[in-house]
């Protein structure tokens, strides 16, 4: 594995004149936002990445966007943030390596940090990847990059609090754009988060709704995060 000084070095080489492949049209990242209890901090997330894998498979660079459906949304936002980023990356990481290990070749996205990088590794790059695509689906896609490597790193600062200091910045920009996203309440999944009978605020349901995929129906109990593609 790379030193910090060497992992600095690199991306800086690599990303000289560099610019974001130029985006195809537009994939949404269906979202769904599963309560585990009446407890409304208490919950889990489902992603779909079918298209946007799809769209990989053949080399496309498509512009993400996310659609976030849940039962209740009277959470802690700051919290939320937090744990949908880690969530989507873990996720987002998984379908990454499963598409490298079946020997896909048009990756689009999911190729980009191998592709672009070449041989840096590690779960700072997982995350990094991650971050980006978080960061082109709430924003234009212009100046992300800028955004990804903030001028921290090329200050006083030793090698490895750049490195640092890079990774909790992108963190920050990409917590405070989800604290800000849309959530969409689904009847399915309030009934399901107000199982006790509760009523919910139900004047902010989307009442023309399509039903929950049966994937999400079957996984309504895991408790735990998961994605399919």
């Amino acid at each position: 594995m790379f030193g910090a000084d060497k992992l600095i070095g690199k991306l800086q080489s690599a990303v000289q004149g560099f610019e974001l492949p130029k985006l195809g049209s537009e994939v949404e990242i269906p979202v769904y936002v599963v309560h585990n209890s009446l407890d409304c901090e208490d919950y889990f997330f489902i992603f779909d990445f079918e298209q946007f894998v799809g769209a990989a498979r053949k080399g496309l660079f498509s512009r993400p966007k996310l659609l976030v459906w849940a039962g209740r949304d009277d959470f802690s936002r700051t919290t939320f943030a937090r744990q949908f980023r880690q969530s989507f990356a873990e996720e987002f990481d998984a379908a990454r390596m499963q598409l490298e290990k079946q020997g896909e070749r048009k990756t689009g996205w999911f190729g980009f940090l191998k592709n672009t990088f070449g041989e840096l590794k590690g779960a700072s790059f997982g995350a990094f990847l991650s971050n980006l695509v978080l960061l082109v689906a709430m924003t234009s896609g212009k100046a992300v990059l800028s955004q990804i490597l903030p001028t921290s790193w090329f200050g006083s600062k030793s090698d490895a609090d750049k490195l640092d200091s890079a990774i909790q910045d992108t963190q920050s920009k990409v917590d405070l754009a989800l604290q800000a996203l849309v959530i969409t309440l689904h009847p399915e999944l309030m009934e399901h988060a107000y199982r006790d009978g509760g009523a919910g605020q139900r004047s902010k349901l989307d009442r023309d709704a399509w039903p929950l995929p049966q994937y999400v129906k079957k996984h309504l109990h895991d408790e735990k995060s998961g994605s399919w593609w």
